[in-house]
């Protein structure tokens, strides 16, 4: 079967083509006229005006036919109308791609982007001056240029370019006259790639299925749930999802098809063009086309008064028929779709006002169930891996930088690039998804790096997004305008070689964009961000970061990064909701080396400079800082509330000198009761008295506190109240670690446990690293974040093996394998105590399907809860004592490992670190003879010895958390007969000035083993 053109409906003035004398065509009748060649017919698409018709054949020629009044058939003589089909006059070599047809002018848009107009210009319908009332031959609009597609209206045109931006001009629903194309600035970060005009309104269509409309609204025909006239542009919600991919318009009707071929219309119904039979005579809302529902519509058209579904290759049409333009054989108005037996093989349709055209093919219907135009369009310009790997091997660098320069200057092109090209890209909202293949936008940066001119390429993209930012319209309604936050962070120079120069040109008008969207677009972008997997958001925070350390380096303030610090602040936010990546990516390492961060925090706390913010402090973005630098932070507000306190003694006690001691919360213990001592001490301090400067005192020994006491008071202490004889902690046999015993209240003071707490964090505000062998999970719950299965497996590793079995576990017998109910049991004074974790759990098997649940509460009730809430109590009253010493505004910041290295320090051990950052005093340097002996001594030492020296040296066999830097060691001479001496005070070693190896390892070994005591050296 060849290909052929049918048509009926109105034929008055021969705008069928059809060279008869009827004025109606009721059945589609063969349009004998038509171009046609070796296939049949040449035609591949008709526009239709009131009284005249426009083909377009296949190789880009155009014929018209029907009335002339205006010139509107494009081959000069006007007012020669003509019934039979002739060539358009256009300049030889022409070639076009489109037309369009108002009502008494025409368009076409030839294959370079150039789109020519001609017919009436009565209302400015050709783009042209005001002056011209009618052009009779084809016409370029000079102001429009790279367009892909047209339609027209009655007497208004819309229009597409390559860039993505509409136009519009003619007679607007205001009533205003546009005489040359008019960008609708509403739509510029909007990826269109579809646009449609009725009689006096237009519809365009994103690339994610969005549908836009403005104009008359007499009927409701724009959607918007009113029936008044829109001179802006309204977002039709409720198409949201649904993935609209084209529209057809009559004059007071509005039809959408959708990907999955689903038909929704809205408008006028009052002859049944909407298809719903009349009951409505106008429909301001969407509706499906109930007599559709459940049909595969491939192919949509509506004139003025009627519409036209393809189903199949069958034509389904509905609404007036007045002239036949149904085809049915009728003139009865349908007012509900109806197939059209006798016709088949449908794979095009195109309806005028009232009259309709059809092509038929050979083609099987398979091939014919793509949904779609009737006639394939030109598409914006995008770009995604397959493009951009087709021009990078092509090899023509000047391709690729056109293709660049097309694509990155315009916001619209940026959001149509890089989408799913499955049913994901349409599942696009503010609580669904953006569409995009995430992966292809890396991979395709990425191969930026295989460019030999790079750096070119950069400043190309850098210019380019320059003009593309300059059309940015902050009042974007669509969450498709946000797409460019997501895709443009992947590009090359957004992180690398970063200047000022680049954050200026680059990511400010950036960060400026993405700071103006709406409240409910920000909604989205945090809805958007907390489902980016880990690479992908990573990358996000990485380039905000990059901007803020660029700013940083050079010497600026947090001022200068205000926006960039805002966004890592909402990143943070979210990945401590979703725990994305580590906190460690937020961090910059060297903010502590490149910026005095205590001295800032010291003035932002004492107000030293009154009239700046706060926000203008680095330590104002604690997310920034490592732990290392957190600790700086958190000792230079220990320090200013131990003087505060302290000043506040000095001054009630009158000044006078018996009241000195007040300034210090002083500890004074024996030695061989070290621990009730302690507690009894403790238990009398006021919570102001424990935030004072610490000084302990051993009862009977000489030295004076200036740091090593305190050092050795706390290795003691702890050591000793960790101990099963005072019933506080239990140790995991296989982990070592401890955990609160949870024993009743009688027989283990929850008091005890307050003043513990309050040891501990006055361990951590006068700097001293205690030995806390703690798991992870009690840092945690100081910092009110839950444990979890990984806590229990880190302090009772048999017994978190055994859950996480329960968890891998694949098959569907889980009750039977494991034989285990919703309770827990726990060992008091040996007796096994049974503890159901929800009510009636001894009698709930553990099962597939609520395992989950039941690890959770397993794991609540070991490490939170115990037997009666009691390890909840004495956890409670241990964080209570912490707070009462550590009340900090900086703690809520540490993550809780940085918590734990803070208060235990850290195993991080590299002796030839240390050795390189020791000081030497006197005649010692690192070449004196009994400095090379030492260090040939110590590093015959095993590493439980090199351990044991450092406890000798500095109190504690753990380093400080920010590295062995923070010890500051230091060695000196001291007479040849002595031992090795530490003052544990100023990690300062008196080592004796000899040469001997075998003597040196031997004194040294002597030394480290003698470590508990104190005199005056």
């Amino acid at each position: 079967m060849h290909a052929e053109l049918l048509g009926c409906g109105q034929t008055g003035e021969g705008q069928l083509g059809a060279r008869l004398s009827e004025p109606m065509i009721r059945v589609p009748e063969r349009i004998i006229g038509a171009p046609n060649d070796a296939d049949g017919t040449a035609v591949k698409a008709v526009a239709c005006g009131e009284q005249h018709t426009i083909f377009l054949t296949k190789d880009g020629k155009m014929w018209s036919v029907g009335s002339n009044v205006d010139g509107q058939l494009g081959r000069g003589k006007r007012s020669e109308g003509s019934f039979s089909i002739y060539p358009v006059s256009l300049t030889s070599g022409v070639g076009i791609v489109q037309i369009a047809a108002g009502r008494a002018h025409s368009l076409a848009v030839a294959d370079d982007g150039r789109v020519f107009a001609w017919g009436s210009n009565e209302h400015g319908q050709l783009g042209m001056e005001n002056t011209i009332t009618w052009q009779e031959m084809p016409k370029r609009i000079n102001q429009l240029n790279e367009v892909v597609q047209v339609a027209s209206g009655s007497d208004h045109c819309i229009a597409l370019t390559e860039d993505g931006r509409v136009y519009v001009w003619g007679e607007q629903a205001d009533g205003r006259c546009i005489h040359h194309p008019e960008l609708v600035e509403h739509l510029n970060a909007i990826p269109i790639v579809r646009v449609e005009a009725g009689a006096r309104h237009c519809v365009a269509i994103s690339a994610s299925g969005a549908v836009f409309t403005w104009g008359q609204n007499n009927s409701g025909e724009l959607g918007m749930d009113d029936f008044r006239p829109q001179t802006s542009v309204h977002h039709v919600t409720q198409m949201d999802g649904l993935g609209v991919v084209e529209a057809a318009c009559g004059d007071n009707h509005t039809i959408l098809l959708t990907h999955c071929g689903r038909t929704f219309s809205f408008g006028s119904d009052a002859l049944g063009q909407c298809g719903f039979g009349k009951k409505l005579e106008k429909r301001p809302n969407p509706t499906a086309v109930s007599d559709l529902i459940g049909s595969h519509v491939t192919r949509i058209a509506a004139g003025a008064c009627h519409t036209i579904a393809i189903i199949r290759g069958s034509p389904y049409p509905f609404g007036l028929n007045s002239s036949g333009q149904l085809g049915n054989g009728k003139i009865m108005t349908q007012s509900t779709p109806r197939k059209t037996d006798d016709l088949d093989h449908v794979t095009a349709v195109f309806a005028g006002y009232h009259q309709t055209f059809f092509i038929r093919s050979a083609g099987s219907i398979e091939q014919n169930e793509i949904v779609g135009p009737s006639c394939p369009v030109k598409m914006p310009s995008k770009i995604d891996r397959e493009i951009f790997e087709k021009a990078l091997r092509s090899g023509e660098k000047l391709d690729l930088m056109a293709l660049v320069e097309s694509v990155f200057s315009s916001l619209s092109s940026i959001n149509n690039s890089f989408l799913f090209q499955d049913e994901r890209r349409f599942n696009v909202g503010i609580d669904r998804s953006h569409g995009i293949d995430l992966d292809q936008v890396m991979e395709t940066f990425m191969l930026f790096d295989e460019l030999a001119s790079k750096k070119l390429f950069s400043d190309l993209i850098a210019d380019s997004l320059s003009i593309a930012y300059a059309s940015w319209n902050s009042k974007v309604s669509c969450v498709e305008g946000l797409r460019l936050f997501f895709i443009l962070p992947w590009l090359p120079v957004f992180t690398e070689n970063v200047t000022l120069d680049t954050i200026f040109k680059v990511h400010t008008p950036f960060i400026e964009a993405l700071y103006s969207v709406s409240e409910s677009m920000q909604k989205t972008l945090g809805n958007w961000w907390s489902k980016l997997s880990t690479r992908h958001f990573r990358r996000q925070v990485i380039v905000y970061k990059r901007a803020v350390e660029t700013i940083l380096r050079a010497g600026k303030g947090p001022s200068k990064a205000r926006q960039f610090l805002l966004t890592l602040q909402r990143l943070f936010l979210i990945n401590q909701n979703f725990h994305i990546v580590p906190l460690e990516t937020f961090y910059i390492e060297d903010l502590g080396q490149i910026h005095n961060i205590k001295l800032e925090y010291y003035n932002m706390v004492t107000k030293q400079q009154p009239f700046k913010d706060e926000s203008d402090y680095w330590t104002h973005y604690p997310f920034l800082l490592n732990g290392a630098a957190k600790g700086e932070v958190l000792f230079v507000e220990a320090g200013l509330i131990q003087a505060m306190h302290a000043q506040s003694a000095m001054i009630a006690s009158g000044g006078l000198i018996e009241g000195v001691t007040m300034q210090h919360c002083d500890l004074t213990v024996r030695r061989d009761f070290i621990v009730s001592d302690t507690m009894h001490k403790l238990a009398g301090f006021s919570e102001i008295d424990v935030r004072k400067p610490l000084k302990v005192t051993i009862v009977g020994e000489e030295a004076d506190d200036a740091g090593g006491v305190r050092k050795e008071f706390f290795l003691i202490v702890m050591r000793k109240i960790l101990q099963p004889e005072y019933g506080m902690f239990t140790e995991n046999e296989e982990s070592r670690l401890v955990w609160f015993s949870g024993m009743p209240a009688e027989f283990c003071e929850r008091e005890q446990f307050r003043q513990l707490g309050r040891l501990v964090g006055l361990a951590v505000y006068n700097n001293v690293i205690v030995p806390f062998p703690f798991p992870l999970a009690l840092y945690k719950y100081l910092l009110d974040i839950e444990p979890t299965l990984e806590d229990l497996c880190e302090l009772s590793p048999t017994e978190g093996r055994g859950l996480q079995s329960l968890l891998d576990y694949e098959e569907d017998d889980v009750e039977d394998v494991f034989s285990l109910t919703f309770s827990i049991t726990f060992s008091i004074f040996g007796e096994i105590k049974t503890v159901e974790l929800i009510p009636g759990g001894d009698e709930k098997p553990v099962t597939k399907e609520n395992r989950e649940e039941y690890v959770k509460l397993y794991v609540s009730h070991r490490l939170e809860l115990g037997y009666n809430n009691e390890i909840a109590n004495q956890a409670r009253e241990f964080r209570r004592g912490f707070s009462d010493a550590l009340h900090s505004r900086v703690l809520k910041f540490f993550q809780p490992r940085e918590l734990k290295e803070q208060i235990s320090g850290t195993e991080n051990y590299d002796w030839n670190e240390f050795r390189e950052l020791v000081t030497y005093k006197g005649e010692y340097t690192a070449s004196h003879p009994a400095v090379k002996t030492f260090w040939k001594a110590f590093f015959a030492l095993d590493e439980d010895e090199k351990k044991k020296f450092l406890q000798f040296l500095s109190g504690s066999t753990r380093i400080p958390v920010g590295g062995m830097k923070d010890l500051h060691p230091f060695i000196q001479p001291t007479a040849p007969e002595t031992l090795p001496v530490a003052h544990t005070c100023f990690n300062l070693l008196d080592l004796p000035n000899i040469s001997d190896d075998v003597e040196m390892l031997r004194r040294l070994r002597i030394s480290i083993e003698h470590t508990e005591g104190f005199t005056l050296v």
